[in-house]
């Protein structure tokens, strides 16, 4: 049962093991989670289900951007059905999580950007029709995410993973 307490508690726990050592390497450490259709738990009523879900797009973007694509090459419409789901779901995401959201937006604008240069063998490699919902629906409205610049710190926080660095910590609050 999707949503369900015991489901739910499954894929946070497979989330939390694939986001051990992000907080070092950020996206350049090639997460891995293990197998699930995580976009399947975007629209969830437990939030930290879907915070954990949306968690593995996020990372896999920024792992793609890092020049590391092989989660969406793993299994044919991987990719697809993600980018179905965030679309789906995106005014959601971007109330519920704001980091995270933009770094989804940033990372699939200058993915598709640069796909002439260093991503020229890794375009996005869905349904064309698919492609220009996402463009028109979410992307050319949320350019301007690509001004904002989080630091990483936020991100961390948001996912729920404990900073290594002391510049990806925060002050306490006395």
């Amino acid at each position: 049962m999707i949503g369900g307490i015991f489901v739910s508690n499954e894929i946070i726990e497979k989330v939390k093991r694939g986001l051990e050592g992000i907080e070092i390497g950020y996206f350049d450490t090639g997460q891995r989670f293990e197998k699930d259709a995580y976009y399947n738990y975007f629209g969830v009523s437990d939030k930290e289900t879907r915070r954990h879900a949306i968690a593995v797009f996020t990372v896999y973007l920024g792992n793609w951007y890092a020049l590391c694509s092989f989660p969406f090459l793993e299994r044919e419409s991987y990719l697809e059905e993600f980018i179905k789901a965030f679309i789906e779901r995106n005014r959601q995401i971007e109330s519920d999580f704001p980091v995270m959201y933009e770094y989804i937006i940033s990372f699939l604008i200058r993915i598709e950007e640069e796909n002439s240069g260093k991503y020229a063998h890794s375009t996005f490699e869905i349904d064309k029709e698919l492609y220009e919902r996402l463009k028109r629906e979410v992307l050319i409205t949320k350019r301007d995410y690509l001004n904002k610049h989080t630091p990483i710190k936020y991100f961390l926080r948001e996912i729920g993973v404990n900073p290594f660095f002391k510049s990806d910590q925060f002050e306490e609050q006395h």
